[in-house]
C-alpha cells in the first residue's frame, strides 16, 4: 500500500449532469461488473464514512503499528468526496480468490497482483458506463491503495457483512475476496437497503479468534496489527523482535488462519487438494534472492509489497526455525 497525496484543496472540476434514469445506470453498472466475473457488486449512495469513528479509535490505541499512511491518511477515509470532488455514489464488488491448499504465502497473493486485475476490468466497467451516463461525468476507479474504508462501503452497497476477523463474508463463498470500488459524481440510485454496520451472522462462533496464532483478534472485529501475522511479514519495516520471529512459523507472506477455519469458508474449494504451485516459496531461495531479482519475479505480484528486505527476513526467521 502508499499513501494518499491529498488533492489541492476546493473542487477541481463542476458535478456531473443527473442522468435520466439513475436506476437503469446502477443496474448497468452492477450488470457489467457481474459479467466480468465480480463474485458481488452493488451500488451505494453518499458519501460519509459512518464508521469513521471507529477507524479513528483503532488508530488512537496504536493497533496500526507501523502504517503510518494510515494515520497520514485517516481525514480523507471520513468522506468519498475527498478522493473524488462532488462523489455522490460508489460502485463496491469484490472478487473471489483463487481456491488453493495451505502455503507459506497467502491465498490472495499467489498469481496475479490483484490490484491490477481488479482495477483493470473496474476500468472496463467505467468504460461501459461512460457510454450511457451524461456528458461531465467523472470516475475514480480505486483498489485498496486509496483512503477508502472499503469494508464499511461493502456492507452498506449489500456485498455482505463483516466478521469477528474483521473480513468481508460474502454470503454464499465467504471473505477469501479482494475488493475495489468507482466512486462516481453521478446520482445513481442504490442497489441495496440500508444496513446495519455493526450486523453481521457470527452468532456465538469463536473459531477466528480462538485459532489466530498470536491472539492479534483482541475482541470481535478488533485486530491489533502489530500481533497481526500478515501485518508482521508484509507492513512492517526492519528486524523481528525474538518474539515476533516466533511467531512467524515459516510463514513468509500473510496468514489466512483466521479465515480457513471460518465456517463460511467452509467446502473443497479450500482443500489441500486443490494447493497451487504458488502457496509456497523456498525459505532457502528466498534468504537470498537480491533487488533485482525480487523484482523480477515480484514485479507483477501482491508479494512485491513485503519489498526484498522484508522477504529476505520472512526467509532467514523461517530457515532459523525449520534449521535448513
Amino acid at each position: 500500500m502508499r499513501g494518499f497525496r491529498s488533492r489541492r484543496p476546493g473542487p477541481r472540476f463542476p458535478p456531473a449532469p443527473l442522468p435520466d434514469d439513475p436506476v437503469d445506470l446502477s443496474r448497468r453498472a452492477v450488470r457489467t461488473a457481474l459479467d466480468l466475473g465480480f463474485v458481488a457488486a452493488g451500488v451505494v449512495a453518499g458519501t460519509a464514512a459512518e464508521g469513521w469513528a471507529g477507524f479513528r479509535t483503532f488508530l488512537d490505541g496504536g493497533l496500526h503499528g507501523e502504517m503510518q499512511y494510515l494515520e497520514r491518511d485517516s481525514e480523507a477515509r471520513r468522506s468519498l468526496d475527498s478522493i473524488l470532488p462532488y462523489a455522490r455514489a460508489a460502485l463496491c464488488v469484490a472478487r473471489a480468490v483463487p481456491p488453493g491448499g495451505t502455503g507459506n504465502v497467502a491465498r490472495y497473493a499467489r498469481g496475479e497482483d490483484y490490484h491490477y486485475a481488479v482495477r483493470r476490468d473496474l476500468k472496463a466497467v467505467v468504460a461501459s458506463l461512460r457510454k450511457a451516463a451524461p456528458a461531465g461525468a467523472h470516475f475514480r476507479v480505486c483498489v485498496d491503495t486509496a483512503p477508502v474504508l472499503e469494508r464499511e462501503w461493502a456492507v452498506r452497497a449489500g456485498l455482505g457483512f463483516v466478521g469477528k476477523n474483521g473480513m468481508l463474508i460474502v454470503p454464499g463463498l465467504g471473505s477469501h475476496v479482494v475488493l475495489g470500488e468507482v466512486l462516481t459524481d453521478l446520482a445513481l440510485a442504490p442497489t441495496a437497503t440500508a444496513v446495519d454496520g455493526s450486523w453481521e451472522k457470527c452468532g456465538g462462533c469463536r473459531a477466528c479468534l480462538d485459532s489466530c496464532p498470536t491472539s492479534a483478534i483482541r475482541a470481535p472485529r478488533v485486530v491489533d496489527a502489530r500481533r497481526c501475522l500478515s501485518y508482521l511479514t508484509i507492513e512492517k519495516r526492519g528486524p523481528f523482535t525474538p518474539g515476533e520471529e516466533s511467531w512467524l512459523e515459516g510463514r513468509l507472506f500473510g496468514c489466512d488462519d483466521c479465515q480457513d477455519v471460518c465456517p463460511y469458508n467452509a467446502g473443497p474449494r479450500w482443500s489441500e487438494a486443490t494447493s497451487a504451485p504458488e502457496a509456497s516459496l523456498d525459505p532457502v531461495g528466498m534468504a537470498s534472492l537480491d533487488d533485482a531479482a525480487f523484482e523480477e519475479r515480484f514485479g507483477h505480484s501482491a508479494v512485491r509489497r513485503s519489498t526484498p528486505e522484508g522477504l529476505r527476513r520472512n526467509a532467514r526467521a523461517a530457515v532459523a526455525r525449520t534449521g535448513v
